[in-house]
C-alpha cells in the first residue's frame, strides 16, 4: 500500500501524466470534450497551493516560479478560452488546429522534462529514507519507455510529412535552396530534431529495447540530413516505415503493462484518499 511519500508523488505524476497527454491532440482523430475538461481541470488545479506539484513550486521559489509561468501559459496556449489550437466549438466538439502541431511538440515535449524532474527528485527522496514503493518505481520505469516512445512516434509521423514537403520542394528547384525549403527546414524539420534529441538525451530508461529504438530514430534523423549513410542505399519511404512500424508496435506493446501498473496504483490512491486527507510537502 501506498505511504505518505509515495501518495505524494504519485498526485505529482497524475500532473505529469496530464501534461504528456496532451501530445493526443497531434492524432487527427475524434476528441471527447470531457477528456479535455478533466485534463484542463488537473493541470489548473495541480498548480495550485495545496496540490503537490503547488506545493513544491511554493516552497522552491526561485526555480517554482519559472516553471510555474510556463506551465501557465502551456495551460493558456492549449486549454485557454482564447487558445488557437484546441477550441471547443458550440456544439460540444474538440477541434483542433492541426498545422500548429511543432508549438504542440515543443511545448510538451520540454515542460514535461521539468515536471519528471521534480518527480525524480522525490523518488530519490523516498529511496533516501527508504520508503521506496516497488509499484510505483515500476510505473515510473514503464512511464519512461512509453513516454520516449510516444514522443518518437508522433513527432517522426510530422517529421517524415515535412521532410517529404522538403523533398518535393528541392526537386521543382533542382536541388536550389528557396525561401520555402528554407522554412521547411528552419521552423519544422530542425525543431522537431531538436524535440527528439532532447527528449532522447534526458531519457532515465536504461533498457535496450527502448534505447536501440530511440538511436535508430537519431539514425533517421541523420540520414535525413547527410550525416550518416543510408543502410543498403535504401529509400526514406522504406526507412520511415520501417520505424514507424517499430515504433508503433513498441508503443503497443508497452503501453498494457504500463495501464495496469497505473490502474492499480489509481485504485490505490483512490481508496487513501477516501480514507483521509491528502498529505502535505
Amino acid at each position: 500500500m501506498l505511504n505518505g511519500t509515495n501518495q505524494y508523488i504519485f498526485n505529482i505524476y497524475h500532473y505529469l501524466l496530464n501534461l504528456r497527454d496532451t501530445l493526443e491532440y497531434a492524432i487527427d482523430r475524434e476528441h471527447s470534450k470531457e477528456l479535455y475538461e478533466t485534463r484542463k481541470n488537473v493541470l489548473t488545479k495541480g498548480l495550485e497551493k495545496g496540490s503537490a506539484l503547488g506545493n513544491f513550486l511554493e516552497n522552491n521559489k526561485e526555480q517554482g516560479d519559472k516553471i510555474k509561468e510556463k506551465l501557465e501559459e502551456f495551460i493558456n496556449d492549449f486549454y485557454g478560452p482564447d487558445s488557437t489550437i484546441i477550441k471547443i466549438t458550440e456544439d460540444g466538439k474538440v477541434r483542433v488546429d492541426h498545422t500548429q502541431h511543432v508549438k504542440l511538440f515543443d511545448e510538451v515535449v520540454g515542460l514535461q522534462e521539468s515536471v519528471r524532474d521534480i518527480l525524480y527528485g522525490y523518488m530519490n527522496y523516498a529511496r533516501s529514507k527508504n520508503e521506496t514503493d516497488e509499484d510505483m518505481v515500476k510505473l515510473i520505469v514503464l512511464d519512461e519507455r512509453m513516454t520516449r516512445s510516444i514522443i518518437a512516434m508522433l513527432v517522426m509521423r510530422d517529421f517524415q510529412k515535412s521532410f517529404g514537403e522538403f523533398q518535393k520542394v528541392m526537386g521543382e528547384s533542382n536541388g536550389q535552396p528557396t525561401p520555402q525549403s528554407n522554412f521547411i527546414v528552419q521552423n519544422e524539420i530542425s525543431k522537431m530534431a531538436s524535440m527528439l534529441r532532447f527528449s532522447r538525451a534526458h531519457a532515465h530508461c536504461t533498457d535496450n529495447e527502448t534505447l536501440d529504438l530511440l538511436d535508430f530514430v537519431n539514425e533517421v534523423i541523420e540520414n535525413t540530413e547527410g550525416r550518416r549513410d543510408r543502410r543498403n542505399d535504401r529509400s526514406f519511404k522504406d526507412i520511415f516505415d520501417d520505424l514507424n512500424k517499430r515504433l508503433n508496435e513498441y508503443v503497443a506493446k508497452v503501453e498494457p503493462q504500463w495501464k495496469a501498473c497505473y490502474e492499480a496504483l489509481f485504485k490505490q490512491m483512490v481508496e487513501l484518499t477516501n480514507k483521509k486527507p491528502e498529505p502535505q510537502a
